[in-house]
């Protein structure tokens, strides 16, 4: 009962559809001519005249360009030599033009192939506006119309006027005649080629539908005796689907047990994971603390150097000028006071020198950029070492914690370019991201191999470093070779809080 249902139903759908497939061959049979001869053949032609004036044009400015000298600032009788002459006579032969005439710029005829028309003044508007604007001007005049100066035209000519420029300045206009009469002939005759040739073409893709519609019937009609074929054979398959959908049933519920120990071994890892990031951040929370601890107690001790030491030997040295002013009858005392006193100003500069390497004040009261900048200084004037100290990007003040590592690492940098470089010359590079800060110290060194492993008790100082940046999230990268020098870089992403530097010296300033 089903198979005959379809069987009518692809009856009647090919005699519909095939009904309206001949009717849209045939509207398109008829169409098709109509739109070629009234749209597109019109069209066509005023493509090929509209190609025809440009050449027209394009021949008059190569005839102007190749015949009139460039160093010719202004028309003169003598340009027209025995060679010239010859060369336009010969181009106006090989381009077929009419005429040929060269003109001045208030329309006096100075040259025509016509000898009738020299000295003859010509002014319509057209010549008028070529000599203001320097452009060119070409329009086709038909057989029988009249050129701009009245003359009946004898065949289809583009009438050309080119100017002839010298520095901006038009010195005279060049005009030709281009006869394209033979071309236009031969254009119609191609259309009426096409005309003739496109009506028996249409006839045939109109037969040529009919027959293929008739033909495409006939394979619907056995394409019903396969349906019905393989409605017979869909019976056969659906019983064996029915076997195949058992051993599905099965194989699900095997996946489903695979299923459940994969996400029980992915739980389990997953726990493991956790584990190890608690105890990663507990590690890195640990370190942080002990720089945190480190820094304070640096912090500590050099306030108690500066505060107790360091007035002791102010106050032992202001004594000791006070016993040399009293010594002055004994010159040999009063010379051992003197040396007395000069040893305490240099360990009290000792002290103070090792005070600002246990905590800078600058780093605490300036901020990072003025510390970086003094410690650059100080490095140049006790080890003699050049350092350039470069700042980009907008300056942030960072937390005092990011600010330490930083400046630690320019430190234990510079310290390791003095005593393992065997250079003089070393670069400082503070860069502010959007994202992060990075602290880059180079030098061009003798460097060294980054994947042979170091002495045993060398490299703590890189070690740190690199311990420090782990603490922040930031990364630390070394790049050196043996003769090309090191570089050192640290990056601390701005996760922990950071504000403008110029915003945070005007809010101190109006609080100021």
């Amino acid at each position: 009962m089903q198979s005959k249902e379809t069987a009518a139903q692809c009856g009647l759908f090919p005699s519909t559809f095939f009904r309206g497939l001949v009717f849209i061959s045939l509207v398109a049979v008829l169409i098709l001519p109509l739109y070629t001869i009234f749209i597109l053949s019109p069209s066509f032609v005023d493509f090929v005249i509209k190609s025809q004036e440009e050449l027209a044009a394009d021949v008059a400015v190569h005839m102007e360009s190749k015949l009139i000298p460039d160093k010719s600032q202004r028309l003169t009788r003598d340009i027209l030599t025995a060679d010239v002459l010859k060369r336009i006579a010969g181009t106006a032969t090989d381009f077929n033009l009419m005429k040929v005439r060269i003109m001045f710029p208030d329309g006096e005829i100075f040259y025509s192939t016509d000898a009738r028309e020299l000295g003859r003044i010509i002014s319509f508007d057209e010549f008028k506006r070529t000599v203001t604007s320097g452009e060119p001007y070409a329009e086709l005049r038909k057989k029988g119309e009249k050129s701009l100066e009245g003359v009946v035209m004898p065949g289809d000519i583009v009438e050309t006027y080119v100017p002839i420029l010298r520095d901006g300045k038009t010195i005279g206009v060049f005009e030709i005649y281009y006869d394209i009469t033979a071309k236009k002939e031969a254009l119609n005759r191609l259309l009426r080629i096409l005309y003739f040739t496109l009506f028996p073409i249409a006839f045939i893709l109109f037969a040529a539908v009919i027959f293929s519609c008739r033909r495409a019937n006939n394979n619907i009609a056995r394409r019903i005796e396969a349906e019905e074929k393989l409605l017979q054979q869909r019976e056969e398959l659906k019983e064996k689907n029915e076997e195949l959908t058992e051993l599905i049933i099965i194989c699900r519920e095997r996946q489903r047990r695979l299923e459940e120990e994969q996400q029980a071994r992915q739980k389990a890892q997953e726990q493991v994971q956790q584990e190890m990031l608690k105890r990663e951040k507990m590690r890195i929370d640990l370190l942080r603390h002990m720089v945190k601890a480190q820094e304070d107690e640096r912090a500590r001790i050099a306030r108690e150097l500066h505060d107790e030491t360091a007035q002791t030997l102010t106050a032992a040295s202001l004594n000791f000028a006070t016993l040399q002013n009293l010594l002055v009858a004994n010159p040999e005392m009063s010379g051992v006071v003197g040396r007395l006193q000069g040893l305490c100003k240099q360990m009290h500069q000792d002290l103070y020198r090792l005070v600002h390497d246990l905590r800078p004040a600058q780093l605490d009261d300036l901020g990072l950029v003025p510390a970086l900048r003094y410690l650059v200084d100080d490095g140049q004037r006790n080890s003699g070492l050049k350092v350039g100290l470069t700042i980009s990007g907008t300056q942030l003040k960072l937390e005092p914690f990011v600010e330490t590592i930083i400046y630690r690492f320019v430190q234990e940098g510079l310290t390791n370019v003095t005593r393992h470089a065997e250079t003089s010359q070393a670069s400082v590079s503070l860069i502010y991201e959007e994202q992060q800060v990075i602290a880059r110290v180079t030098d061009k060194g003798k460097g060294f191999d980054v994947k042979q492993p170091r002495q045993s008790g060398s490299g703590w100082g890189l070690v740190g470093i690199a311990e420090r940046a782990e603490s922040l999230k930031g990364t630390f990268r070394i790049e050196s070779a043996p003769g090309k020098g090191t570089l050192l870089e640290i990056a601390v992403p701005l996760t922990l809080g950071a504000c403008p530097f110029d915003a945070l010296i005007g809010e101190q300033a109006e609080k100021a």
